[in-house]
């Protein structure tokens, strides 16, 4: 991908109608660019301030991740939020007069953008990166001292004994992509995908030369990441239009976030919107099927802000009009975990369930001749057949010459008669993948034959009328995305991103990279060549012989000097990038947005085992007694168990609302879990028994913190509690008390906690006693300081970070961290970048933090703030917090990557 050069306005235009020739810089997106130019000749107004204001804060975030020194937008930052809500619920002249008043911030806003563009140009980011000197390094350190859960320990304190990293260069990194199965969809030469932006939701493309035909973009009254739909589907294809599927995490059915969205093929235009349920981002994947008469789409509830929180998974199935005008029927077709994608026709659609059964379901009425009763049949004469399989069925089903074709997570791959179901022959595969939550790729059918790939590595191929295995070819790792049949043989995408060539005699031809990151979503055939969508947002067209033809970014970016990605659109939905590392015995261990638990060597990166969930795991798995423990949000109703070193599963327990955001504590053989929906549970760490459950009144999304007989959880609902960590029952309890990214502290017998408003306050931690409410002076933490990430705490001293502005609501527009005093709040020393939303964590007399606006990961002197060595990552740090173990900090960033720093 080139830096882009023809854009809408041409850069001599746009400079002259700014009245600087020689001084413009290009944003990099012609979309931005174009704004800026309007903007200095034509009025802001009803029809297009929306527009203008998103791809200000746009702007904001490339220039971000590229470094710049974002401090001087907050007066603008500000003045937006102040006037957003105006402007929505202004009427008649008072609406027209905010209007007003949004150009003037909108023109201001963007002066100040081209500014901070051009202090990036000429002087370079905000801190520069350079490597530490080893010599001053301190001396000794426990080599010994492990980072079994998330901030290090149970008292969430984010400091360790080890040594940590002394120069800043990388050791290694390991990608941890998106879960991203959303595949394109071609008719003729053209391909249609999705895009995850906040700007743009989807993509016309040639397909021969990778270029666009057309791009749909979206506006919303409510700006801000977790504001925005994502578009996370598959395009359906209809004769004058494609559908496509929102998803996201604020709101519920009431947010922005809730609808099938209906677009105009032919340019790209959004028709409408119309409500299908919220699905949240942690899903991975929003499904919708139509055939031009029917459209159908799994449905559950999720509201994790509501009162109390719901996680209802996709267990429901509709059945609307076309157009999604009318609700036909509503059936329940599943426990409470996700469906898989249906598979409509012209008169059926064909639903596996995570229960086992796969159902056909009769879109009209009972099949009698001249009769359509589309309303009023019965669930029953629904159901025109089930199945019931062993395993579950999580994956979608191949229709092909009247059979039905798929797999089950019980090992067993099924051929059924399409029209009754009847069993038409089964064949089991010995050697399944037991940590795989799909055993089986979508079946490909040609010739006589069934080709599918398998979580055990393997691609097979099966006599399409017997079940026979003719053969098997094992590749290099899961095989997840549906292959595609092509002249050279059937190309197959493996999850460690490697693309190979297996002949229809079972030889495999060739293997290569072809992507640094995982791909799940199926391959699509496109004439004699393959589309891939891969989990870093990269749509790949190769050649039957595996050569490469184009590739593009699903997220609108453009390639600096360096040949680095710099995006010029936002991943919209919610912040993607959330788990925490922790590592034990030699080994480090992760969760990414495709629901996967990672285990790998601690000095080189080499995976060791994966193991799979339902939905994106956010947390810090908790480590002890030879144990990993772990859960998950979006897919499903369990919290895991797995042996340490084989990723083998010990147990799995159904926990209330089933899905976690916080990451778990483990102490004295109990493992104590902060649930979505509002439930501190405590579970026995041998067996998975719940010992204790505790319900309050909205989420619990913070990790407790253990200190002697006592376990601290905070809740959405404003309440701490401290209960005996053995009954579950309530000590002491204080309301009034705010806790979301960061979380509690357990130290010299105090309870610690961020603050939206000021540094910090603590508790008495055996009585619940206020003892301080921290610094609440404005001259000392600056008036537009929020508070609201884990700190870390050393040798009296306490290291907090502040969200500056509110940028995209998740992305500030700037972050600062302080050091303070334990007990009275005094500010020794501030730094200007870093934090925001993640944690700060301290070894050898040094702080290490990544920014959660731009790419810099800082090490600080702990005494003074005095920078011993910066590194750069690819993209900020979202809210994954840190992890100190032996000589390396680990830390998962917003490019994909867990990064090993040495």
């Amino acid at each position: 991908m080139k830096i882009i050069k023809n854009i809408i306005l041409s850069l001599a235009a746009l400079a002259s109608v700014s009245g600087a020739t020689t001084n413009f810089v290009s944003s990099g997106s012609a979309d931005i660019d174009r704004a800026r130019a309007e903007i200095k000749t034509s009025l802001t107004t009803a029809e297009n301030y929306r527009e203008r204001s998103l791809l200000l804060f746009i702007w904001l975030g490339s220039l971000q991740q590229q470094g710049a020194n974002t401090h001087s937008f907050f007066d603008s930052d500000q003045a937006y939020y102040s006037l957003e809500g105006k402007v929505n619920r202004a009427k008649g002249p008072a609406k027209e007069k905010a209007i007003l008043e949004m150009g003037e911030m909108l023109k201001k806003g963007y002066q100040d953008m081209e500014e901070i563009a051009r202090i990036l140009k000429e002087n370079g980011p905000i801190y520069k990166p350079f490597v530490g000197n080893p010599e001053g390094f301190p001396k000794g350190g426990d080599m010994g001292a492990d980072w079994p859960m998330f901030q290090g320990n149970k008292h969430n304190t984010g400091y360790t004994k080890a040594p940590g990293p002394k120069t800043g260069e990388l050791a290694w990194k390991f990608p941890v992509g998106l879960g991203w199965y959303a595949r394109p969809s071609v008719e003729g030469d053209r391909v249609y995908v999705a895009s995850p932006g906040m700007y743009t939701t989807s993509f016309c493309i040639d397909l021969n030369t990778g270029k666009n035909i057309w791009k749909s973009t979206q506006e919303h009254p409510l700006l801000g990441i977790y504001k925005y739909p994502a578009i996370m589907s598959t395009p359906v294809v209809l004769e004058d239009k494609i559908i496509l599927r929102e998803v996201n995490s604020h709101g519920g059915n009431e947010g922005q976030a809730r609808n099938l969205v209906y677009i105009d093929k032919k340019t790209g235009k959004t028709l409408s919107r119309k409500f299908a349920g919220h699905i949240d981002y942690r899903t991975q994947l929003a499904p919708v099927a139509s055939n031009g008469k029917y459209t159908v789409y799994p449905f559950g509830v999720h509201d994790i802000y509501g009162y109390p929180a719901v996680c209802q998974n996709l267990n429901r199935l509709i059945c609307a009009d076309v157009d999604n005008n009318h609700k036909i029927w509503d059936l329940n077709v599943g426990d409470i975990d996700v469906l898989a994608e249906p598979v409509i026709t012209e008169d059926r659609v064909f639903q596996g369930t995570s229960d086992s059964y796969l159902y056909a379901l009769n879109l009209g009425g009972p099949r009698k001749e001249g009769v359509d009763k589309n309303f009023d049949i019965s669930a029953s004469e629904r159901v025109a057949w089930k199945f019931k399989a062993d395993g579950p069925v999580n994956t979608a089903v191949t229709l092909a010459n009247e059979k039905v074709y798929f797999g089950s997570n019980g090992g067993v791959l099924y051929s059924l008669n399409e029209s009754d179901g009847s069993l038409v022959w089964e064949t089991r595969i010995k050697s399944v993948e037991e940590g795989a939550r799909k055993q089986f790729t979508v079946p490909v059918v040609v010739d006589g034959k069934m080709y599918v790939g398998s979580a055990n590595k393997h691609l097979y191929c099966l006599d399409e009328l017997s079940g026979k295995v003719l053969w098997k070819t094992e590749l290099s790792d899961w095989v997840r995305a549906k292959p595609a049949m092509t002249s050279e043989g059937l190309l197959v995408g493996t999850v460690d991103g490697k693309l190979a060539c297996v002949s229809l005699e079972g030889e495999l031809k060739w293997s290569k990279q072809v992507s640094t990151h995982q791909i799940y979503a199926d391959l699509v055939v496109a004439g004699d060549s393959v589309l891939v969508n891969d989990s870093d947002l990269w749509l790949r067209r190769f050649s039957a012989a595996g050569e490469l033809l184009w590739k593009r970014s699903l997220l609108n970016a453009f390639e600096n000097e360096e040949g680095g990605r710099i995006f010029t659109d936002v991943l919209s939905g919610g912040t993607y990038y959330q788990s925490k590392p922790t590592a034990a015995k030699g080994k480090v261990y992760f969760g990414n947005a495709g629901g996967f638990l990672f285990c790998v060597d601690a000095d080189t990166g080499k995976e060791i085992w994966k193991f799979e969930m339902g939905g994106a795991i956010s947390v810090g798995p908790a480590i002890g007694k030879g144990k990993v423990f772990a859960g998950q949000q979006g897919g499903e109703r369990f919290f895991y168990a797995v042996d340490a070193k084989t990723g083998k599963l010990e147990w799995k327990q159904t926990i209330p609302g089933g899905w976690v955001w916080g990451s778990a504590a483990y102490d004295d053989g109990m493992v104590y879990v902060p649930t979505v929906n509002g439930h501190c549970v405590c579970l026995d760490a041998k067996t998975g028994y719940i010992v204790w459950d505790y319900p309050t009144a909205k989420s619990v999304p913070a990790e407790p913190a253990i200190d002697g007989d006592l376990v601290y959880f905070g809740s959405w609902s404003g309440s701490l509690y401290a209960f005996d960590k053995k009954t579950g029952e309530i000590v002491w309890k204080e309301n009034g008390i705010g806790l979301d990214s960061g979380t509690l502290i357990a130290s010299e017998g105090k309870i610690y906690l961020p603050h939206h408003s000021n540094v910090f306050m603590y508790f008495d931690a055996k009585t619940g006693e206020i003892l301080s409410h921290g610094n609440t002076n404005p001259s000392h933490t600056g008036n537009f300081s929020n508070f609201n990430a884990t700190p870390a705490f050393f040798k009296n001293r306490a290291y907090y970070t502040a969200r500056i502005g509110v940028g995209l609501r998740g992305v500030p527009s700037a972050s600062r961290i302080y050091c303070v005093d334990s007990a009275s709040a005094k500010i020794h020393w501030t730094f200007e970048d870093g934090g925001g939303l993640s944690a700060p964590a301290i070894a050898s007399d040094r702080v290490y933090i990544g920014s959660g606006n731009t790419p810099l990961f800082y090490c600080l002197d702990a005494f003074t703030g005095k920078p011993h060595w910066i590194y750069k990552l690819g993209q900020r740090v979202e809210e994954a917090t840190l992890c100190i173990y032996r000589d390396k900090v680990y830390v998962l960033a917003g490019d994909g990557y867990v990064h090993a720093i040495k």
